[in-house]
């Protein structure tokens, strides 16, 4: 139950961390609600590859950016479930 309740935690702080880093804070319970649709590591490449494009480079937002990513890894990984 303890590793049930670190793994909640993990997620809560990355779901504060990007809300937080994508100037989203009032929108942190829809960051915590993605955990249940995606796996953590598919969040995690989304989030970091959204933080690494220049601010000049984005057509709208980070976080349009962010979940655009998440999308398409998810869409990738579901294609390719085995890898």
């Amino acid at each position: 139950m303890t590793n049930t309740n670190s793994q909640s935690q993990a997620k809560d702080e990355l779901a504060n961390e990007i809300a937080k880093s994508l100037q989203e804070e009032h929108r942190v319970e829809l960051y915590r609600h993605i955990f249940q649709k995606h796996d953590e590591s598919i969040i995690r490449k989304a989030f970091e590859e959204a933080t690494k494009v220049p601010v000049s480079k984005i057509k709208k937002s980070k976080s349009a950016l962010f979940f655009y990513l998440l999308n398409k890894y998810a869409e990738e990984q579901d294609q390719n479930p085995c890898g």
